[in-house]
């Protein structure tokens, strides 16, 4: 086992614990409650197939589901943000790029921020349309995806911050 896929699970077993045990009981105001686990598949190779995607979003989804005791609900969203992850993924790489390189700043050419928002806005809206099930209320649902999305993305932020993954260039590289 290589160290980017231990580093992966090592970090994959700490922001599950972070997650369902400190940031799931949290809701700002009954309303938006922070998800930062979507920020696991940015640190995934970026060449993974579609199908190890999508297996990986349902184990890890999955795992919060249990711990969470949230019946399939998290195993969803992230199954289906898993899927999609590869072909958000690909208009933004180069054909000549090795496949174990994660998508981060100096490998995207749109930038991973781009892609952060994108898994992050691709899961709340699965995830708070699930949620809302058949008690739909759509202008309080807009008010809790938009309120869980900006406090998830800010969030996201600190905890890759914390873990010292750069999502943008430092000053002068590449020059």
């Amino acid at each position: 086992m290589n160290s980017t896929w231990l580093r992966f699970i090592l970090m994959s077993l700490l922001i599950i614990a972070l997650q369902v045990w400190v940031l799931s009981p949290i809701a700002l105001y009954r309303v938006a409650t922070p998800y930062v686990y979507p920020v696991l598949l940015l640190l995934l190779p970026i060449r993974l197939k579609p199908t190890a995607l999508t297996l990986i979003g349902f184990a890890l989804g999955s795992m919060i589901d249990i711990l969470g005791i949230t019946p399939g609900l998290h195993a969803s969203a992230l199954t289906f943000v898993g899927f999609l992850r590869y072909y958000l993924v690909k208009p933004m790489l180069d054909k000549n790029m090795p496949d174990y390189l994660l998508p981060l700043y100096d490998t995207l050419k749109g930038g991973s921020i781009l892609l952060l928002v994108e898994l992050m806005t691709l899961h709340h809206v699965v995830l708070y349309l699930l949620d809302a099930g058949q008690y739909f209320d759509l202008p309080f649902l807009l008010i809790r995806l938009g309120a869980g999305w900006l406090y998830s993305m800010v969030l996201a932020l600190i905890v890759l911050f914390f873990f010292s993954i750069r999502l943008q260039p430092r000053p002068g590289h590449g020059q």
